[in-house]
């Protein structure tokens, strides 16, 4: 008969900022100060009486709700908080069976949902899928190769180009710094990510890109329309505004300050200005390149609220330091390719050559032993399978005979 948003909110005077827990804690600070702890000493309890009815209540809400059907029931019930869940999609294949352990747990186990300590909802999203699978079918391995793939398959598309930005981007700074010995000649860093616009516009130099498509390429470009052709590779007249030829050499943040700048000059107000400054930088980069910039943007603000949900650094640092250092490095890899898109700098390029270069090889380690298990594992999962059908082929022979014998009026 339970609300179980009054539940939760109970819970939240009990152990919010500024609510119960705290006073208490503030309390023993001042009695510590004063010498009087031992005045207080009969509300010690009441600390860790705060917490575990605080998570109590939160995970009866929590059943209620997943008897009421919420996707998100499971995960509150793990110890997530609806701040944490907003704008998060969670698996529906997963969360169908994690619910109906939350519904049911009277009835089954619900350990396994509960959150760990240190683990971020993607890990928990990624590991209940995994045990999952091994819930429903009884065979811990099989879980284990959900896993394993799911981890390996972020590993494949995600190292790669890590390495690709540290190989490229070393070899654009190499050739940048030598040009610079030579009177006239200069060789402009680009913007990662900018390969398919020079293509199109007949500019790329690239020696791993056979000659064949860069002549293709070439010639699609040349038969677009110009205006198509601009917004989507970027406008190369305002790359003249950060002293460049070319919209994939030009730094986006002196082509918008210079634009509102120009802006100002004819007796435009501020705010007339700055968006003329961030409409011609936004049309310099082209839609490629813009969207390249907010989806690494993106990657990075997810990547800092997954690092922060771990906790305390150097404790997260000491449970996992692989994992912790893969994350982080992940992170600084994102930031600084995101810098480097928007001003393609020896400074950003260069942070991004390193960050890159470390998160491929942390990422490496902390998965090694499940890229050397996992043929192991895959291959168990297969004899498994294999057994079942096997076992499952006898019972249907079994049944069409018992089904023919009595159908068969002179058996």
């Amino acid at each position: 008969m339970a609300n179980p948003e009054d539940m939760e909110h109970l819970a939240k005077l009990l152990d919010g900022r500024g609510k119960l827990r705290d006073k208490l804690d503030e309390a023993f600070t001042r009695a510590a100060r004063l010498g009087v702890t031992g005045q207080l000493s009969p509300l010690k309890p009441m600390q860790s009486w705060t917490d575990d009815t605080a998570v109590d209540l939160r995970r009866r809400a929590a059943i209620l709700r997943a008897e009421k059907g919420d996707p998100k029931a499971a995960a509150l019930y793990a110890g997530f908080t609806p701040e944490e869940l907003k704008g998060v999609n969670l698996p529906p294949d997963a969360m169908l069976i994690a619910n109906a352990s939350v519904a049911n747990g009277n009835k089954f186990d619900t350990q396994w949902l509960e959150r760990q300590k240190g683990e971020t909802l993607q890990d928990w999203i990624d590991r209940i899928k995994s045990d999952a699978v091994a819930k429903v079918t009884n065979n811990e391995n099989l879980g284990e190769v959900v896993g394993d793939y799911i981890n390996l398959t972020a590993l494949a598309s995600t190292v790669p180009g890590a390495f690709k930005m540290a190989a490229v981007g070393t070899t654009h700074l190499i050739k940048y710094f030598k040009s610079l010995k030579t009177p006239g000649r200069v060789d402009f860093l680009k913007a990662p990510g900018t390969t398919l616009a020079q293509l199109l516009k007949g500019q790329s130099t690239s020696r791993f890109i056979p000659a064949r498509i860069r002549s293709l390429a070439a010639s699609i470009g040349a038969r677009t329309p110009a205006p198509i052709l601009d917004a989507l590779t970027g406008k190369d007249s305002f790359a003249a505004l950060s002293g460049r030829q070319w919209a994939w050499e030009a730094n986006l943040l002196k082509v918008g300050k210079n634009a509102g700048s120009l802006s100002r000059a004819t007796g435009a107000s501020r705010l007339s200005a700055f968006a003329s400054g961030t409409g011609t930088a936004l049309r310099t980069g082209g839609f490629w390149r813009v969207a390249g910039i907010g989806g690494s943007a993106v990657s990075t603000v997810v990547g800092a609220v997954d690092l922060m949900q771990e906790g305390n650094p150097v404790e997260a640092f000491k449970r996992d330091k692989a994992g912790y250092v893969a994350k982080a490095s992940g992170v600084a890899f994102n930031a600084t390719l995101t810098m480097a898109m928007v001003a393609p700098t020896p400074l950003t390029i260069g942070a991004a050559v390193v960050t890159g270069a470390v998160y491929g090889v942390a990422s490496i380690i902390d998965n090694r032993e499940a890229i050397k298990e996992f043929p192991g594992k895959v291959a168990d999962a297969g004899a498994w399978a294999g057994k079942k059908i096997s076992e499952g082929a006898g019972k249907l022979a079994d049944g069409a005979k018992a089904l023919g014998s009595a159908l068969n009026p002179f058996d």
